[in-house]
Formats: structure tokens, sequence, C-alpha cells
């Protein structure tokens, strides 16, 4: 399986149940032998926010083992910033907003 898709697939299933109403988006950058995400938070991420991104990154971290860095950071985005991908990003994640 191609590794964007397994990055991709890992991702979505790390994040069950642990998407909170202040999560706004989840942005993915992956090129082997490296996956990185950012979770932006609408206020600044509390205790159990940034303890969700952790649990999420574990869970990805479990899917690739050492053959693979992981790198999962919340991010504070207040709703007065626009949500924008970084070079090489793509979205995982989006709630709905006006």
């Amino acid at each position: 399986m191609d590794f964007r898709v397994r990055a991709l697939l890992s991702i979505q299933r790390a994040i069950w149940e642990l998407v909170t109403p202040n999560l706004r988006g989840i942005a993915i950058a992956c090129s082997y032998p490296a996956i990185s995400a950012r979770f932006l938070f609408e206020n600044r991420p509390t205790e159990e926010d940034c303890e969700n991104v952790s649990l999420a990154e574990t869970y990805s971290i479990a899917d690739f083992g050492d053959e693979v860095v992981i790198e999962f950071a919340p991010v504070w985005l207040p709703c007065s910033m626009s949500r924008a991908l970084e070079p090489g990003e793509e979205w995982v994640y989006l709630r709905k907003e006006p």
C-alpha cells in the first residue's frame, strides 16, 4: 500500500473518539519516512486536547513502529484566523464553520 494512503488511514483511525468541539481541523504532511500533523484548535489547547493529540500520535506510531518518525502537534488557531495548509500538507479533518 502507498505510504500516503497508509498515513491517511492511520490518522483517520487514530482520531476516532478524539475529535472535540474545539478542534477546527487536522492537516497532515507525509513523506517517507516521516508523518507530521497539526491539530488546529479554536481556543488554546487544554490539557485534555494535548493528551488527545498525544494519544492519536501514539496510535499512529503503533501502526508504523520505528520505521517512521511521527510528530503530531496541537496548534492554537482562533476562528478569527483562516485555516490554511502549509506546503506539503493536506486536510484529514475539517469541521463545518460559517
